[in-house]
């Protein structure tokens, strides 16, 4: 798995609207990338709505998102609209999935915590496009929060489908960061 300190690996693709994503010419930007299930999961299209909603926010903070799904963008093309600052990438080969190490678990599909997660997706309308279910029904989402220089701030591999940092939570981990190294250069 990746770590804290190390360089993020490097993202040279395509997003859904044909914007070149190219994570070194980020630099100088902090970058969330989100590596999701699915475009016809209702947990990842409730996450990434929610992401979609509030990227204004993270564009506010200075923060560059990039999102994952190992689907083909014929089949994201309907679901999702990128805004400013937020890059959805198809990645049906899966092929940045094992750059960043994003895990395929079956056993996590019987997971009570996945099904939480699933049945709360259907309390908010997200049901599951079965005509969209592409690259496998197992994936479990991992976060990666990269600074300025390209080097992971922080990582998060999630345990079951719904384990993934919120808006919220990654606006935290930025201000925290912001915090600790204010007080660094104070001292």
């Amino acid at each position: 798995m990746l770590t804290k300190n190390q360089l993020a690996p490097a993202i040279r693709t395509t997003s859904l609207s044909g914007q070149p994503i190219d994570l070194s010419t980020l630099r100088g930007k902090e970058v969330l990338i989100k590596f999701h299930r699915f475009s016809g999961c209702p947990v990842a299209r409730c996450q990434i709505d929610d992401l979609i909603k509030r990227q204004d926010e993270l564009n506010a903070a200075g923060i560059e998102t990039i999102v994952f799904l190992h689907s083909s963008a014929a089949k994201m093309l309907p679901n999702f609209q990128e805004v400013p600052g937020l890059h959805i990438v198809a990645d049906r080969q899966k092929a940045f999935y094992r750059e960043y190490q994003s895990r395929f678990l079956w056993r996590k599909l019987f997971s009570p915590a996945s099904w939480r997660a699933t049945f709360s997706a259907f309390t908010k309308g997200y049901f599951p496009q079965f005509n969209r279910f592409e690259g496998g029904v197992v994936g479990l989402p991992s976060d990666f929060l990269v600074d300025k220089t390209g080097r992971i701030i922080d990582v998060h591999y999630g345990q079951h489908f719904g384990d993934s940092w919120t808006v919220s939570e990654v606006l935290s981990k930025v201000r925290r960061k912001a915090g600790s190294s204010r007080e660094v250069l104070a001292t």
